[in-house]
């Protein structure tokens, strides 16, 4: 799964890289459901904007997001297709999740170890991600959640899911409105090859979301 990350790239090389039209941010070290995050969309002209949204998807069917208790901050790329809450988004409203890093825990004892997980090659991660609106409230709803699929072998050692990362080349596919076939996308929802990512331990304060501090990927001694 994945249910901590971190974006602490400025924007300027976000939207270099995805080339994107982007907006301000801050740097951000404890990424935690609900809270407002930054996802890369393709409009019908085929132009990528980045957009705030709500990490935790809200179908566009809630009758009253407010009062949706459902946290769909992770869907299985395996099923999404299908299911009710993202069958919708899996066909017409697909996005990328940009991220410097996330967080795993692993069992240790009675008690779990974060680590933290990164590229290898320093490169932000594009994760596979979907998203929503809704117009059924006072005002429209922008929300987003995170695909997730099986752990390759480099990371099964903490979790046995992890996000679907997407290489570049992957990109445009991914994001094209003009394939509505989830199906023609199924190679693109694989685990990431082993070898990309590096991972260490950090201390266990990530797992108060109202820390958010650049300490919280320094590796332990």
């Amino acid at each position: 799964m994945c249910g901590r990350y971190t974006l602490y790239t400025h924007e300027d090389d976000l939207a270099s890289l995805f080339e994107v039209i982007t907006y301000p941010l801050t740097e951000r070290y404890n990424v935690a459901p609900t809270q407002t995050v930054p996802i890369i969309v393709q409009q019908a002209s085929g132009e990528r904007v980045m957009t705030p949204a709500r990490w935790g998807l809200i179908p566009h069917w809630v009758a009253d997001p407010k009062t949706f208790k459902a946290n769909l901050f992770n869907a299985r790329s395996e099923s999404a297709a299908e299911k009710p809450s993202f069958r919708d988004a899996m066909k017409a409203r697909r996005c990328i999740v940009p991220a410097t890093g996330f967080y795993e825990w692993r069992k240790a004892g009675d008690s779990k170890q974060p680590y933290y997980i990164q590229r290898v090659d320093g490169r932000p991660l594009a994760l596979a991600g979907l998203w929503a609106i809704n117009t059924h409230g006072q005002e429209n709803v922008i929300s987003c959640t995170i695909l997730t699929v099986d752990a390759n072998h480099d990371m099964e050692v903490l979790h046995d899911r992890m996000p679907v990362i997407l290489e570049q080349a992957a990109w445009a596919r991914w994001e094209d409105q003009a394939e509505r076939d989830p199906q023609r996308l199924e190679d693109l929802l694989a685990p990431a090859a082993d070898g990309i990512l590096s991972m260490y331990p950090v201390g266990r304060e990530v797992g108060n979301a109202r820390i958010d501090e650049a300490s919280l990927v320094r590796p332990l001694a």
